[in-house]
């Protein structure tokens, strides 16, 4: 059956509204912008790959609308909910002396009024790393994409001279010391799919300049990821909690009374970081949400990936996978342990970046055309986000 084109009622962003977008101060209503110029950028860039394969772009709309969720704190209810379910278990292994100590308020009363009122603020802390990470990503790879849009389009598009064009404002060099080295090969497998005509051999090279750039993110992620899964629920719970006792006027030294509770303030940390693990580690994709935690599932029962990337043959893709992917060629295993770990998120995304190469639910819009016209006017639009 003949596909209908994709439509396009987006022009290409410019440099100068990419640009723009990552100068916005206002962090949620600056993600619904990323989250729509990633989309724009990946429908615009089919024009140049084709419409089989998906860019970096089709992953990072998704990415960063999930993104979004942390970002407006909409996570909130949720997890103050579980925490409290979880530190009714905790409490029951507590002594008297801390329940006297919250008198009338009572041990679970009292510890559940601490940690909600921790919750916003450790919440702020997860909003303001992600934050970071979504502005960090774009205000690198937005302009990249719309120069390649530029410069991969029209006559010239294939010539030597418009790869160069792109390539030269990057850093050469690894990422370790600043470098953009991961980038210039992914601009250079995407400009050589322009002019493969063979189906797998186009693929093989968006999967490979997907993945370079994935790397690349990745890395400079780190820090944003581990900030967000990090959030000092602990010092926050103990501050406020300190503030509870101080109200109380109770007699004993306040560092006693502090040590009395910080047991409880650690399993509750525990707590709080298999929650944010558990949260952090999902991606809201068209039609289902993924579990991070868990295999990425096969493109269908007889398949892991699409025909053209089942058997994978360009050397430079097959050294890049065997030094990223544990198990080659398999979802099975694909699985991330600790989202905290580069390599853990590495063997999980080349998995989904090659399964759903191809899917085309992807290029589904991640707002409606109302919700667009209201951030794009500065309001926040109403509906699911």
């Amino acid at each position: 059956m003949m596909l209908q084109p994709l439509p396009r009622p987006h022009p290409p962003p410019t440099q100068a509204e990419v640009v723009a977008i990552g100068r916005m101060q206002d962090a949620p209503l600056r993600n619904l912008h990323i989250t729509h110029t990633y989309h724009v950028l990946k429908v615009c860039f089919a024009g140049v790959l084709g419409e089989v394969d998906q860019s970096w772009c089709g992953f990072s709309t998704w990415a960063s609308k999930t993104a979004g969720t942390f970002i407006r704190k909409e996570m909130v209810a949720v997890l103050e909910r579980d925490m409290l379910s979880r530190a009714e278990a905790v409490m029951r292994g507590l002594g008297v002396t801390q329940a006297r100590l919250l008198g009338s308020w009572g041990l679970p009363s009292g510890v559940a009024t601490v940690l909600s009122r921790a919750m916003d603020p450790v919440m702020s802390v997860v909003s303001k790393h992600i934050a970071q990470g979504n502005l960090l990503v774009f205000q690198e790879l937005g302009p990249l994409y719309t120069a390649m849009l530029e410069h991969f389009t029209g006559p010239g598009a294939k010539s030597p001279a418009a790869l160069e064009r792109v390539v030269a404002v990057l850093k050469p060099g690894p990422l370790e010391s600043g470098g953009q080295e991961l980038l210039i090969r992914a601009v250079r497998a995407y400009h050589e799919a322009l002019g493969l005509t063979r189906t797998k051999d186009r693929a093989e090279r968006v999967l490979l300049a997907n993945a370079l750039v994935g790397y690349h993110e990745q890395v400079r992620l780190q820090e944003p990821i581990v900030g967000a899964l990090g959030a000092p629920l602990k010092e926050l719970f103990l501050d406020h909690l300190r503030e509870l006792l101080r109200a109380r006027g109770h007699g004993m030294p306040e560092p006693w009374r502090v040590a009395l509770f910080t047991p409880l303030a650690d399993r509750l940390e525990r707590c709080w970081r298999e929650l944010m693990t558990r949260e952090l580690m999902t991606m809201e994709l068209p039609d289902r949400t993924l579990r991070l935690g868990e295999d990425i599932p096969a493109l269908s029962a007889a398949a892991d990936f699409p025909p053209d990337l089942m058997r994978l043959e360009h050397p430079e893709l097959c050294a890049l996978l065997k030094q990223l992917d544990r198990t080659p060629d398999d979802t099975a295993g694909s699985a991330a342990r600790d989202w905290g770990s580069v390599k853990d998120r590495m063997n999980l995304i080349v998995d989904l970046f090659r399964s759903r190469q191809q899917d085309r639910g992807l290029y589904e819009p991640p707002f409606t055309p109302a919700q667009v016209e209201a951030f794009q006017q500065g309001r926040m639009p109403g509906g699911k986000l």
